[in-house]
């Protein structure tokens, strides 16, 4: 393979927080090609000559942390250059309550998001003590090409305008197939505009109070590293509770699969009937 770059480029960041938008960004290079975005639960081959010259592939942090897919990759021969992207995570949980795409498991594939949110905060912090690149989403949405030629100094990237003007289609990319879909609903032409539109339609969203305490008193750690408010006032906060905050069998792709498997169970569980869960009849049968 003589000649062909071993460099990949490995972005990674929780479901919510940008780095769809940062990943597509460093794909517009001219000198780099991949995977938009990648299963959180694989960890596939991937073949030197993905990139062009260089190799980017950006995946969420939920089955795997960051750091262990950097000494995996690692392994097989890579030169990796590790980039995690972060926000502030009351916005982020805000961003995902009550949403189908969210998958708030129990399962490996899809983890509970209190375990992933975990996961995450000792991803930044093991980044910021290996002096690893790092961007923040605030930052990318107030000072974009300022973020984004500091996150290329970090990476040993030359700058490439096209990380902001956007010139390549979704056709002319490795694999798109993936992708945060609120990404794609405002996608333009280029990286200040969709920013513009995204601002336009984005609605802040309350947090539950208990959901908000357990936030800042967990990743209180987080918040002073990354330089966010330790505690804010939140006049949107309220008391209630949505169904999708509770880990739950039945939103897991696990599930999903076993259901059609019996097409009666499908159709029951599409309606809307209650089903019993795998997970429960296993533990019958093993109490019989």
């Amino acid at each position: 393979m003589k000649g062909i770059s071993r460099r990949l480029y490995l972005c990674g960041g929780l479901q919510g927080s940008g780095s769809t938008l940062v990943s597509w960004c460093f794909l517009q290079r001219s000198d780099m090609d991949g995977v938009l975005d990648a299963d959180n639960d694989l960890l596939p081959f991937l073949d030197p000559r993905l990139g062009n010259p260089h190799a980017w592939y950006k995946t969420n942090v939920g089955s795997f942390r960051l750091s262990e897919l950097v000494r995996h990759y690692s392994d097989l021969g890579w030169d990796v250059y590790p980039l995690l992207v972060v926000r502030d995570l009351r916005d982020l949980w805000a961003s995902l309550v009550g949403e189908s795409y969210t998958a708030n498991g129990i399962t490996a594939e899809d983890p509970p998001l209190r375990l992933r949110l975990r996961r995450f905060a000792e991803d930044c912090t093991f980044f910021a003590r290996a002096g690893w690149a790092i961007i923040k989403y605030e930052s990318l949405i107030a000072t974009p090409e300022t973020t984004l030629q500091d996150a290329c100094r970090q990476l040993d990237l030359p700058w490439d305008k096209a990380m902001l003007r956007w010139p390549k289609m979704p056709a002319q990319i490795a694999d798109c197939r993936h992708g945060s879909q609120s990404f794609w609903n405002v996608r333009h032409d280029s990286l200040i505009s969709t920013v513009g539109s995204y601002q336009r339609q984005s609605k802040s969203k309350p947090i539950p109070a208990v959901d908000l305490e357990w936030l800042e008193r967990e990743f209180h750690e987080f918040n002073e590293l990354n330089g966010y408010p330790v505690k804010r006032s939140d006049a949107d906060t309220g008391e209630f509770r949505d169904k999708r905050l509770a880990p739950s069998y039945e939103v897991t792709r696990r599930y999903r699969w076993e259901v059609r498997q019996k097409p009666l169970r499908w159709l029951l569980a599409t309606l809307g009937f209650g089903q019993r869960s795998c997970v429960k009849r296993r533990a019958e049968r093993s109490a019989a």
